[in-house]
């Protein structure tokens, strides 16, 4: 794609033949740090909303923060019987600034002022027996222009599901929830290269059974087997990366599945490595025929002290879109890698990575590129300083090659 036609529609357009739209810069940040404190049996308890906790510095640069009053309130809907319901929220404030020329300042056009803000609640209840029954929400709101063009509202759940849990049967949810293919997050705010394609956290309407097993002190093997029914018309992918950006090309009937075994040496450093596969069906009512898509992945990652590296590869296979943002065409084939490394000193964490996917059939190769930290300013309080330089190359199709973007994004996330 040409620099000098580069436009922006209702949420920031990447390609001026789709007229379909771009972007979600993070959620991530929101899925991925917000662990909540311990429970109150004692265990370390973290909410749904970040499944996959990576390293994040909670030793803030100022102890006092006026929001504990709001956390104080959140608190006071759990009591002492068997039932209780956190209550978080916050917003995300985004500030851009283009290198190469473009509209920056409060957000982007399309997507100016708050980037959204968000509630979670946590319902719960613990039986005689001590088996968990609960749901998970996550509702969000954009006060102006829609998060993505093909999202109906302003308002709008991220993940909305029922779960039941016993110790030794896993976890059975049902509801609207994330696809746990390949490794969750990757801790910053602007995203990557599989999360633009539609490959993380990406929600649909289904079941998931989830389950930790440990084999002994050293060993514990995650697994989850999922089936979505439908989609949800909502992530935050590019417009153009995958079928839920275009109407009358639908996903249905998807099953995933994930086994993540950890690895705890003496020393406290883990080694992880997960395996993944799904496979799904798209039904077109548009001038293409009925498409399955398919795909599986490999990752590691391994954590020693304030160290975590990782790195992530997969294969998907079938057409996802019709005008594939990256290609500008009917691409069937996809080729996804993700690495990177965080260091953790004091309250600020360390990021760097590097993203790509490859297309073929047409063919094109985005290169994404992110360098930036984390600060904690309080317990309430992050300011996410990233550098992205994003970009298409090798394209068949003319006009595609060019920067998506190469600028510095400043966020604050407040939370209570």
């Amino acid at each position: 794609m040409s620099p000098d036609n580069y436009p922006y529609d209702s949420v920031a357009a990447i390609n001026s033949n789709s007229d379909l739209a771009l972007m979600e810069l993070a959620s991530s940040g929101a899925e991925a740090s917000e662990c909540c404190s311990g429970s109150s049996d004692g265990h370390s308890a973290c909410c749904s909303c970040c499944p996959d906790p990576w390293i994040v510095s909670r030793e803030p640069i100022l102890c006092h923060s006026y929001l504990d009053c709001l956390t104080d309130l959140g608190s006071s809907f759990d009591n002492d019987c068997n039932f209780k319901m956190p209550i978080t929220g916050g917003a995300w404030h985004w500030f851009h600034q283009s290198w190469i020329g473009r509209p920056g300042g409060y957000g982007i056009p399309g997507l100016r002022d708050t980037y959204f803000w968000y509630l979670y609640a946590d319902p719960e209840y613990t039986t005689p027996a001590g088996n968990k029954i609960g749901g998970h929400m996550e509702l969000r709101l954009r006060e102006t222009d829609t998060f993505r063009t093909f999202i109906d509202d302003r308002v709008w759940t991220w993940e909305l599901y029922a779960y039941m849990s016993n110790d030794e049967l896993g976890t059975l949810k049902a509801g609207q929830l994330h696809n746990r293919f390949g490794l969750f997050w990757d801790g910053v705010f602007f995203g990557n290269a599989p999360y633009f394609d539609g490959l993380k956290l990406d929600a649909d309407y289904g079941l998931s059974w989830e389950k930790t097993t440990e084999i002994h002190d050293c060993l514990k093997v995650d697994r989850f087997l999922q089936f979505f029914f439908h989609e949800d018309q909502s992530n935050g992918s590019f417009g153009g990366a995958d079928a839920e950006s275009i109407a009358g090309y639908t996903e249905k009937n998807t099953a995933v599945g994930r086994i993540l075994p950890t690895w705890t040496r003496a020393d406290g450093s883990q080694l992880a490595l997960g395996a993944s596969a799904m496979v799904g069906q798209i039904d077109s009512r548009i001038a293409l025929p009925d498409e399955t898509v398919w795909a599986y992945g490999f990752d590691a990652s391994y954590t020693k002290g304030p160290w975590k590296a990782f790195a992530e590869g997969s294969q998907t296979f079938g057409v996802r879109n019709p005008v594939n943002y990256v290609s500008g065409g009917p691409s069937d084939q996809l080729t996804n890698f993700l690495a990177g490394i965080h260091f953790t000193h004091g309250p600020v964490t360390y990021r760097c990575s590097y993203s790509n996917s490859i297309y073929q059939n047409p063919d094109a190769v985005q290169n994404m590129v992110l360098a930036g930290a984390t600060v904690t300013l309080t317990k309430h309080v992050d300011l996410y300083l990233e550098y992205v330089n994003q970009r298409v190359d090798g394209a068949d199709l003319p006009g595609q090659n060019g920067p998506f973007f190469n600028s510095l994004e400043w966020v604050i996330n407040w939370h209570f």
